[in-house]
């Protein structure tokens, strides 16, 4: 297994390389982030990939660990994140506890309003499920007019900031089955900022 997950490591780090360099646009089939872990804590390794959908958009796929065929595949979202072609606008991974990493995207590149949005995903009641949710963006020509909105749906907290004003406080969307996330998934607390 160790090997397995070595020689997957190993075998993505040319195409990690080359997905990285925004001189060359990444391909449908190109793969652009990997992580690995162990989010359902049974002593295997997980991983996750994000690779090119077509040229606006990534798809993730989550692996589970097995003991007798390695890696194998537990969920595909397709076109679930945007992916660009220019700088700053590259999808990302990274774990954020042993049970949960977190899928970002971001359109900092060029435009007023640069913005980022990243989603997390956990490992709760043996599925994976959407956990939480934030976004932020700022107005580079006005700084202060920037905004936020992070959504624990784990709890229901949020807190949201729009300009100089920050509100707290509690919402109904819990997490739910990470296979219903879609692309254009926003918690409805978040509107607000969006309706500006």
């Amino acid at each position: 297994m160790i090997r397995a997950l070595a020689a997957l490591v190993l075998g993505l780090a040319p195409a990690l390389a080359a997905a990285q360099d925004t001189s060359v646009p990444a391909k449908p089939g190109d793969l652009i982030a990997a992580l690995s872990g162990d989010w359902n804590g049974d002593g295997l390794p997980d991983a996750a990939t994000l690779t090119q959908n077509d040229s606006d958009a990534a798809d993730l796929t989550i692996y589970l660990g097995d003991a007798v065929y390695g890696l194998k595949p537990a969920l595909t979202l397709t076109r679930v994140v945007f992916s660009g072609q220019g700088g700053g606008q590259t999808p990302s991974l990274a774990a954020l506890s042993p049970s949960t990493f977190s899928l970002h995207q971001e359109q900092i590149g060029f435009g007023r309003t640069p913005w980022e949005s990243t989603f997390s995903i956990a490992w709760r009641d043996e599925q994976f499920v959407v956990s939480g949710y934030s976004y932020q963006y700022y107005d580079r020509i006005d700084p202060e007019s920037q905004g936020a909105c992070d959504v624990n749906l784990l709890t229901g907290g949020y807190e949201i900031t729009l300009d100089s004003q920050t509100k707290k406080g509690q919402q109904d969307l819990r997490a739910f089955d990470a296979s219903k996330l879609g692309p254009d998934f926003i918690p409805g607390i978040c509107q607000q900022i969006f309706d500006r």
